[in-house]
């Protein structure tokens, strides 16, 4: 009898496997041949899911992004307005050794995202889909009256993204200056100055 391949499992092993190697050494030090030794599967099936380094990247971001996605909905199903939206910018914000590994990968994308159509187009799909979240949200605490009533939604979504990415990616480069306690302070802070008085 044949043996059964679970293609989705493979394709998240590959994912995987590169998100660890970008890591720890920039794309620069991944190759097609490092990503398969790090899955623990053969090298010519690696071909069988992904053409070229590009195409894995891309699979790679999109893996980091469902499994967040799959995080704050669990949350979201509990929680709404500004605690769910807390959550969701700490989520996304605070580095620490669990998520370092998803912001290198979200940094080389972002370098690929800079050069590339192909990958600039995927990122602002993201983008655009992370803003209306936390639209979404805030249109939830101002319908609770747990912000203020004329603040304008669409601008704060987009501040709070742009804050909470800046936060990221200092306290990538300045570990020591922006420890986790200090992320959360930056995003309580922000958020308070939103809410109803």
């Amino acid at each position: 009898m044949p043996k059964v391949v679970d293609h989705d499992a493979q394709r998240v092993k590959f994912a995987e496997a590169a998100m660890s190697l970008i890591a720890q050494h920039g794309l620069e030090g991944v190759t097609m041949r490092a990503v398969a030794a790090e899955a623990g599967l053969s090298y010519g099936s690696l071909f069988h899911y992904f053409s070229s380094k590009d195409e894995l990247l891309m699979h790679a971001v999109r893996h980091s992004t469902t499994l967040q996605k799959n995080r704050i909905n669990k949350f979201a199903s509990q929680y709404s307005g500004m605690k769910a939206l807390e959550h969701l910018l700490c989520d996304d914000a605070i580095i620490n050794e669990s998520s370092r590994d998803d912001w290198m990968v979200w940094l080389t994308f972002l370098y690929k995202a800079a050069l590339q159509k192909s990958f600039a187009k995927t990122y602002a799909e993201l983008i655009d889909g992370w803003q209306a979240r936390i639209a979404g949200l805030l249109h939830d605490a101002q319908h609770t009256k747990e912000i203020r009533e004329e603040l304008d939604v669409g601008f704060e979504a987009m501040a709070l993204w742009a804050y909470s990415a800046g936060i990221s990616q200092l306290s990538l480069l300045h570990p020591d200056l922006l420890p986790v306690a200090q992320q959360k302070r930056l995003i309580s802070a922000y958020l308070d100055r939103l809410r109803a008085t």
